[in-house]
This record gives structure tokens, sequence and C-alpha cells, in this order.
């Protein structure tokens, strides 16, 4: 008598080259997943590298660099800087005396 088959009947496939198939599949998809995000990686990088260029040519070059002021004719004269590092002396002893003192005393 004949045998009876199902409508989902396939040809009998050792068990071991099964499993090779269904990583054979995993791999596929794997790799078609891992490409397809390496591209649109890409494609975004270069997208943002490109509107950034774009945007950069609409722009004008930052100015030229301004020479410095010249030594030899300080913006303060002597007598000013000695009277503002005077001051910034007194004001951080004021400030600070107190921590200085018991630091000294703990030889910090």
């Amino acid at each position: 008598s004949p045998r009876a088959t199902s409508v989902n009947a396939s040809p009998r496939v050792p068990h071991g080259r099964r499993m090779s198939i269904v990583r054979q599949e995993r791999l596929l998809w794997t790799t078609l997943g891992l490409t397809a995000g390496a591209l649109s990686f890409l494609d975004v990088r270069r997208s943002r590298w490109s509107s950034s260029s774009r945007l950069a040519d609409l722009f004008p070059s930052p100015p030229a660099k301004q020479s410095p002021l010249p030594t030899d004719h300080p913006v303060f004269g002597a007598n000013a800087t000695q009277t503002f590092a005077r001051t910034w002396n007194s004001q951080i002893d004021k400030t600070f005396g107190d921590l200085t003192k018991y630091l000294s005393e703990r030889n910090l």
C-alpha cells in the first residue's frame, strides 16, 4: 500500500546536514544584516561630511590672525602693574591667611 505523504513532507536529510543548513541560513542573514548596517553607517557618515562641507562653504573663512601687541609698549605701565600685584597679594593673604597658618602648623 502506498505511504501517505503530508503536504510539508520533505526528503529525508540527515540531522547533521539539517543543522548545517540552519547555520548557513543564520550566517547568511547575519552577514546581510551586518553589511546593510555598515552600508547605512557609511552613507550617513558620507552625508554628514558632505553637508558640513557645504555648510562650511557658505560661511567665510575665519579672519586672519592679528599681529600681537608690541612688547616694548605694555598696556599698563610698570607702576600700575606693581600696584595691582600688591593689591592682589594682599587680598589673597586676607582670604587664605588662616588656611595658610593652619597648614603651616601641621607642616603640610
